[in-house]
């Protein structure tokens, strides 16, 4: 089984720049649930948005969309569940990088000729 490693350590106080505000305390993250809870849960939203007669119904879903829907939860999605319970759970490093781009606009178009249009005399 996959272990995820350990998250790094908080930064000491004192480590920003001087007179730099300190940033916002981070929301804490919502604790994520196990697979057959998760599992249970999405099928009770399933049911509750296609059968008509369900507490809190809202008819969103059709018979064939249920389908579909329950064959890409119970073929894709739940088996990838762990992954993407990791990806959310932990922060990721941020890569950030900027560019500096130049762009270069036409010369303004000349002036018009002098003299009556048609050039006549």
């Amino acid at each position: 089984p996959f272990t995820p490693p350990p998250p790094p350590p908080p930064p000491a106080e004192g480590d920003g720049e001087e007179g730099e505000a300190p940033p916002p305390p981070a929301e804490p993250k919502p604790t994520p649930k196990p697979m057959p809870e998760a599992f249970e849960f999405c099928k009770k939203l399933v049911l509750q948005h296609s059968l008509k007669g369900v507490e809190g119904h809202v008819d969103l879903f059709s018979h064939s969309d249920v389908q579909l829907f329950t064959n890409y939860i119970t073929t894709s999605y739940m088996h990838h569940y762990k992954l993407y319970q990791y990806v959310a759970a932990h922060d990721q490093e941020l890569d950030k990088h900027s560019v500096t781009l130049f762009v270069n606009t036409a010369f303004p178009p000349p002036p018009p000729p002098r003299g009556p249009p048609g050039g006549g005399s």
